[in-house]
C-alpha cells in the first residue's frame, strides 16, 4: 500500500531507491577535485567532438545538465565505493552533493523528496544522457538486455550491424580504447612530475576476469568434444563469454575458486620496479588497459593494445614481464609489437617448452638465448633435467653458469629495423673462448678460456656462424620465445618476480571487497562492452588514486621521520609448535619443608 506523501515521515519521503544516498553527502573538496579532475584530462573535448561528428540533426530538447557532471557523478561513486548504477548517479549528483556543487556543474535542482515522478524523470535523463554517451564508443552490434532466441537475435544483430560501416565500429573500438586510457591518465597524472620521473617504463601484463551481470547463453547439449554447441537462447549480455580455468594443467596458475564464469576478461598494464629496492619509489598503478573482451580471447593483440595506448601517452619503455599464457602467442601478436614498442621482454615458459626453441644460421635458441651449435647436451637439458628432479638446484644453477659461457655475443645494438649483428664466443674480435673451428681463437692469449668441443655433425657441414666472423639476427627469428635476460637468471628472476607479483597484487587489490569489488558483478549491473569497460576504468582510476594516497602519505611519514616499519612476518612456525602437552603427567616436585621455628 502506498503511503500518501502528506502522510510520509522524514525516513519515508525519499523514495526508496534513494534513502541511501540522503544518508551519505560527498563533501565539498571531495567533489571539487572530481570537477577538477575530469575538466583537466581533456576527455570532455574529444567527446563533444565525437558527438558533432555523430549528430544526425539538429538535435532534441536542451540538456538539463551536460557531459561533465556525468563524468563527475560516475568518478564521485568510483571513488566513494559506490555501486556503478545509473540510480547511484542519479543520487550522487542531486542528492549527495551540495546546491554550491551542482551550481557549480550545471545541475539544476532536484525535485522534492515526496515527488516519485519528479525523481524518476530525473533517473530517465541520467540514464538517457549515460547511454547516449556509451553509444558513441560501443563497438558491438549486438543486441542486449533481453534473453532472445537465436533467430531473433541474427535477425536483430545484422540489422544493426549494417547501420554502420565496418570502419565505423571499428572507429567506435578506437574511442572506446582511448576513453579508458585517458581515465587511467587522469588518475596517473595526480603525481607530481617528481614522482612520475621515478617510474622508468617497466610494466607487467595481465588478463583477470570480470564478471557480467547476466546469465549465460543456453545451449544444446555438446556431442562431441571439440564441438560448439548451437545457443539456443542468447544471454541479456552477449558481448561476455565463458571464463574457464583449467585447474588440470600442471602449468596454470593459482586463479579464483569457481571454475567457469560468464563474464569478460580486462587486459591491464601495471607499472612496476626492477628489483625489490626500487619497489617502493613508485606505487603499481593500472597505467593502460585494452577494452574488455571474451576471456582468453586474443590475449597478445589486447596486452599490445594496453602498452600501445601507454606508449601513445608518451610514457617510457623497459621492461615487459608476461606470464606463459603471453608465450602461447603467437610472435606477430604479442613478442614483435612488443618490441617494436620499445619493451624487453621478459618471459617464463611452460616444461614442454624448456630447452631448444628455434635455430638460425647454426645458432640454437634455448630458453630465450641464441647458444654455440655445439654447446653439450647436458647444458642444453638443464632445466629440463632439474624440473623433472633428476639434479638437485645446486647442480642446476651450476650447469646454467656454465651453459652462460656458450651464449651468442652481440656485436652491436639494433638496427632501426631490428636486426643484430651477432658472434659467437670464439669469434674476432677479441674470442672468449676458443674452437678449432675458429683457428685464430686457439692462441696463448686464449689459455684457460672455455674450449669448446666440437661436435661431429657440426664440423662436417659446417653452419654460417661457423664460417663467418658475424652474422647478421632478424628480428623475426626466435621471436615467439627469445629474450634478452638469460633465463631464471638472477637479473631475469628479479625482474620477473617483482613486476609478476606487482600485477598480480594489483588484481587482488581492485577486488577487494570492502573498496572496488571489482568482481562483484551486482555493483555494475549495464549490458555491454562499452558499459562494463568505462565502468572497469572508473574503479581501477579508484583504485589508483587509493594506492596514490597511501603512498603520499607514507612519503609524508617517511620525511617526518613518523614511518614505522612492521616487523615482517615469518610464514614458518615457531618451535613452540611442537611443545607437548604438559597435563597428562603431574611433575614429582618434593614438597618445601615448614619452616624452623625460631
Amino acid at each position: 500500500m502506498t503511503v500518501p506523501p502528506e502522510s510520509r515521515t522524514e525516513e519515508q519521503r525519499w523514495p526508496s531507491s534513494m534513502a541511501d544516498d540522503a544518508s551519505h553527502p560527498i563533501p565539498d573538496h571531495l567533489v571539487r577535485r572530481a570537477i577538477e579532475l575530469v575538466d583537466t584530462s581533456g576527455i570532455l573535448r574529444v567527446v563533444n567532438g565525437w558527438r558533432d561528428q555523430d549528430r544526425r540533426g539538429p538535435g532534441g530538447r536542451p540538456e538539463t545538465f551536460g557531459v561533465r557532471a556525468l563524468l563527475v557523478a560516475m568518478l564521485l561513486c568510483a571513488v566513494t565505493d559506490t555501486p556503478l548504477l545509473a540510480r547511484r548517479f542519479t543520487g550522487a549528483l542531486f542528492i549527495r552533493i551540495s546546491p554550491e556543487m551542482r551550481s557549480a556543474l550545471g545541475v539544476l535542482s532536484p525535485p522534492d523528496p515526496g515527488d516519485d515522478q519528479g525523481w524518476e524523470a530525473v533517473y530517465r535523463n541520467v540514464r538517457t544522457r549515460l547511454h547516449g554517451l556509451l553509444r558513441l564508443m560501443d563497438p558491438s552490434p549486438r543486441p542486449k538486455n533481453r534473453r532472445l532466441s537465436h533467430d531473433q537475435f541474427e535477425a536483430i544483430y545484422e540489422l544493426r550491424r549494417a547501420e554502420l560501416s565496418d570502419a565505423a565500429w571499428e572507429e567506435r573500438y578506437e574511442r572506446l580504447t582511448w576513453f579508458v586510457n585517458a581515465l587511467l591518465e587522469m588518475s596517473f597524472r595526480t603525481l607530481s612530475r617528481e614522482i612520475r620521473r621515478r617510474w622508468r617504463g617497466n610494466i607487467a601484463v595481465d588478463a583477470t576476469v570480470v564478471p557480467s551481470f547476466a546469465r549465460h547463453d543456453r545451449r544444446v547439449t555438446r556431442r562431441r568434444r571439440n564441438e560448439k554447441p548451437e545457443v539456443i537462447t542468447h544471454s541479456a549480455d552477449p558481448d561476455a563469454d565463458w571464463y574457464t580455468r583449467d585447474k588440470s594443467d600442471p602449468d596454470a596458475e593459482s586463479g579464483p575458486s569457481q571454475s567457469s564464469v560468464w563474464g569478460y576478461e580486462a587486459s591491464l598494464a601495471v607499472t612496476g620496479a626492477e628489483s625489490d629496492d626500487e619497489a617502493e619509489a613508485f606505487p603499481g598503478l593500472a597505467i593502460g588497459m585494452a577494452p574488455l573482451h571474451k576471456p582468453s580471447h586474443a590475449p597478445g593483440a589486447n596486452a599490445i593494445r594496453a602498452i600501445g595506448s601507454t606508449r601513445a601517452r608518451g610514457h617510457p619503455a623497459r621492461y615487459l614481464a608476461a606470464d606463459r599464457a603471453y608465450t602461447e602467442a603467437k610472435a606477430e601478436n604479442f613478442q614483435l609489437p612488443a618490441k617494436a614498442l620499445g619493451y624487453r621482454v621478459v618471459l617464463d615458459y611452460k616444461r614442454t617448452q624448456l630447452g631448444i626453441q628455434d635455430s638460425y644460421g647454426g645458432m640454437l635458441l634455448i630458453e630465450g638465448g641464441w647458444y654455440c651449435p655445439c654447446i653439450p647436451d647436458v647444458l642444453i637439458n638443464a632445466s629440463v633435467d632439474f624440473d623433472a628432479g633428476t639434479i638437485d638446484e645446486s647442480t642446476y644453477r651450476a650447469r646454467l653458469a656454465e651453459r652462460w659461457r656458450y651464449r651468442i655475443i652481440t656485436k652491436s645494438g639494433a638496427d632501426e629495423g631490428g636486426h643484430i649483428r651477432v658472434r659467437c664466443p670464439a669469434s674476432n674480435p677479441q674470442p672468449v673462448a676458443r674452437c678449432d673451428l675458429k683457428p685464430t681463437s686457439v692462441h696463448s692469449t686464449t689459455q684457460g678460456r672455455l674450449r669448446i668441443p666440437v661436435k661431429l655433425d657440426v664440423a662436417t657441414h659446417r653452419p654460417k656462424i661457423c664460417t663467418q666472423q658475424s652474422i647478421t639476427l632478424p628480428p623475426e627469428n626466435g621471436a615467439k620465445y627469445a629474450q634478452e635476460l638469460p633465463y631464471r637468471s638472477d637479473s631475469w628472476n628479479a625482474r620477473y618476480s617483482v613486476l609478476r607479483n606487482g600485477i598480480e597484487g594489483f588484481n587482488g587489490f581492485v577486488k577487494d571487497g570492502n573498496h572496488h569489488v571489482l568482481d562483484d558483478p551486482e555493483r555494475r549491473r549495464i549490458h555491454g562492452v562499452a558499459a562494463q569497460s568505462v565502468f572497469v576504468a572508473l574503479l581501477l582510476v579508484a583504485a589508483n588514486l587509493r594506492k596514490i594516497r597511501s603512498f603520499l602519505g607514507e612519503l609524508a611519514a617517511q620525511k617526518a621521520g613518523k614511518l614505522r616499519r612492521l616487523p615482517a612476518r615469518r610464514r614458518t612456525r615457531d618451535l613452540g609448535a611442537w611443545m607437548p602437552a604438559t597435563g597428562t603427567i603431574e611433575p614429582q616436585v618434593e614438597p618445601e619443608p615448614p619452616p624452623r621455628s625460631a
